[in-house]
């Protein structure tokens, strides 16, 4: 059977890759062995999100009726089923849809076969022809040696979403966004939660501010956390830190990162990646998490788009500085550089940096912790870390800003409404 694209994955990258052949009509297949959604919604940010929901609203009940909600009456099972629902919801809706506009869909394992550096796709014992293959397969928890996962004692964020009821205690392993946002969802419904971190702050990755301040938000709800350490050894529910710190707790969650998972390649093909997506196979390309990018939904799902414009309307394969979110009250999000990154005369850069607080709509909201901080250089905005509620709605308008390369004075001729959010990074700007 010859195709004129052949995915192999339906997370964010590929239905976003099969969206757009389909308009053009092209004749795609795609290849899907578990459910449509890929980890994203099924296993990642839409169920995670689910569960942080329910705990919020179980927080706010606790807290406007402190004497009246029993936390040992908790029906995480009944959570569960709500997460269950939607997950199913939104799963069989994306597939009916891409379904519906055209593509062949073949709920099966694909395994790809190389010959004379052309790809062609073998499932179910048929072969498949393409013009082009897309290999959109994703990524899974990252397994620590001598912390292997055994889906009881230590666990990954895939086996939490499994769990029928919830431990009275936890270690998390990382301190990255799945650790951070599995620490404040299970705090949240009254678990002791203690996060461990190998590197020197909490996530790492970020802005300085960021880390320092998601400390502090960590002690201010009881989250102990160890930095600069890792977890050496775990048993009979006490764990041992590589400096000697013991740690009672139920289980352990492992949330030290992803890995790339690839098909199986037929005659052992040894698989070159390029950062353009394409590979050392003329008709195989690569995206998504299995693709080495940052591994997030919305990265996955540009990435698919640009590659699909780099190679059918030959536009330049590009992809824009991409925004991150951790969810949780309050949200954290970030774009571009950090501060503690800048290689060359900090001098030359400025730096505005606004308190939440000074913010109305904050008060009302009884939500004052938090910063937003832009880093501008030339008058020109090269990054941005924001602690608040409705974060990631405020990092998009920066992110915008920067694609379309407005000035800080630009910004300035522009009106925010009152009493928002969004009017921090004006007052940032003019006041930080």
């Amino acid at each position: 059977m010859k195709y004129d694209v052949a995915i192999i994955g339906l997370g964010p990258a590929g239905i976003r890759f099969a969206q757009e052949a389909l308009k053009c009509g092209l004749k795609t297949i795609a290849f899907e062995k578990s459910s449509v959604g890929g980890t994203c919604l099924n296993l990642g940010c839409i169920p995670t999100k689910a569960m942080l929901n329910c705990s919020e609203d179980f927080l706010c009940a606790c807290k406007v009726f402190p004497t009246s909600v029993d936390k040992n009456l908790i029906s995480y099972e009944s959570f569960l089923e709500k997460k269950d629902k939607i997950v199913s919801k939104l799963s069989v809706a994306a597939q009916k849809e891409l379904v519906k506009k055209g593509l062949e869909l073949q709920n099966c394992e694909a395994k790809i076969l190389i010959n004379n550096s052309v790809a062609s796709i073998i499932a179910d014992n048929q072969v498949y022809e393409a013009d082009k293959i897309i290999v959109a397969t994703g990524s899974k928890p990252l397994e620590l040696s001598g912390l292997e996962f055994d889906s009881k004692n230590i666990i990954s964020s895939d086996d939490l979403l499994s769990l029928k009821s919830l431990p009275d205690s936890i270690l998390i392993v990382g301190s990255g966004a799945i650790g951070v946002e599995w620490a404040r969802i299970l705090n949240s419904f009254g678990c002791s939660v203690s996060v461990v971190e190998k590197a020197p702050n909490l996530l790492p990755l970020m802005d300085k501010d960021i880390s320092a301040r998601v400390e502090r938000i960590f002690k201010i709800s009881k989250i102990k956390y160890y930095k600069s350490v890792s977890l050496e050894s775990f048993e009979n529910k006490k764990a041992i830190l590589s400096d000697g710190t013991e740690i009672s707790c139920d289980m352990v969650l492992c949330a030290a990162g992803r890995k790339k998972v690839f098909p199986e390649f037929k005659n052992n093909f040894n698989l070159d990646i390029y950062d353009n997506c394409k590979t050392n196979v003329q008709n195989l390309f690569v995206i998504g998490d299995v693709s080495g990018e940052k591994m997030l939904a919305h990265a996955a799902s540009h990435q698919a788009y640009a590659l699909f414009n780099n190679l059918y309307n030959a536009k330049e394969f590009k992809m824009p500085d991409i925004p991150s979110v951790i969810y949780g009250s309050p949200e954290i999000a970030s774009i571009g550089i950090n501060e503690q990154d800048i290689t060359d005369d900090i001098s030359k850069y400025r730096i505005y940096k606004l308190p939440v607080s000074f913010l109305p709509k904050a008060w009302c909201d009884d939500s004052i912790d938090g910063f937003i901080k832009i880093i501008t250089k030339n008058d020109k905005i090269l990054g941005a870390h924001i602690v608040s509620k409705e974060a990631s709605a405020l990092i998009m308008q920066i992110s915008i800003a920067m694609k379309a390369n407005l000035s800080v004075d630009d910004l300035k001729e522009i009106i925010f409404p009152h009493p928002t959010y969004s009017e921090g990074i004006i007052e940032a700007i003019l006041n930080g």
